[in-house]
């Protein structure tokens, strides 16, 4: 079963990584931070793409999530970037690894730095047709990952990828559907 789910996810990477830098370079971001998982190949796909970029990969990201209990529950800044110094904020597949409220945190501190954010992350099925995907999905997660499977459901609880950036009062831009619907790239702001 491991065998199998890391060949999916080496292939949901690839086509998430293509859909980031088309729509990276659909919003003529310059500067760009990459936070959360697959952020070496976020960075070698977009470089070339962006003039400046910067990453938090997932274990710093945690760290950082980590040392900043006090600030995030008192809905504070964490994050070291000065307002606007970015010109979009990536968070690759970090969302649904943490609570929904400090995942609905990450979004609004992006939105602090940045004017745009795009936000990838498993997805809730709109459509019954998307409905295998996102078993499919849930079912990798809970091999891959059963660290945070609780904490993967309660992210499903409150609709998942789009139910964060609703908490977080963004406005959607662009919403892109990959792996049949299990997973979304949504361009807010």
């Amino acid at each position: 079963m491991n065998a199998i789910t890391t060949f999916l996810w080496k292939k949901i990477v690839a086509s998430t990584v293509e859909q980031s830098v088309r729509l990276v370079r659909k919003s003529r971001a310059r500067n760009v931070l990459v936070i959360g998982e697959n952020t070496t190949s976020l960075s070698h796909a977009l470089d070339g793409y962006v003039d400046r970029l910067e990453v938090l990969n997932h274990n710093t990201l945690h760290t950082v999530l980590a040392h900043s209990q006090r600030e995030i529950h008192e809905g504070q800044s964490f994050l070291d970037a000065k307002d606007g110094s970015f010109d979009l904020c990536i968070v690759s597949f970090g969302l649904h690894q943490v609570g929904p409220e400090v995942a609905e945190q990450i979004v609004r501190e992006c939105m602090r730095i940045a004017p745009n954010a795009l936000l990838i992350d498993f997805a809730l099925a709109e459509r019954n047709i998307e409905l295998p995907s996102q078993y499919v999905c849930s079912l990798a997660e809970q091999f891959l990952h059963r660290g945070h499977w609780d904490v993967y459901k309660k992210y499903i609880r409150v609709g998942a990828l789009h139910g964060i950036a609703h908490r977080a009062q963004t406005s959607e831009f662009s919403n892109v559907t990959i792996w049949g619907g299990g997973i979304r790239l949504l361009l807010v702001g």
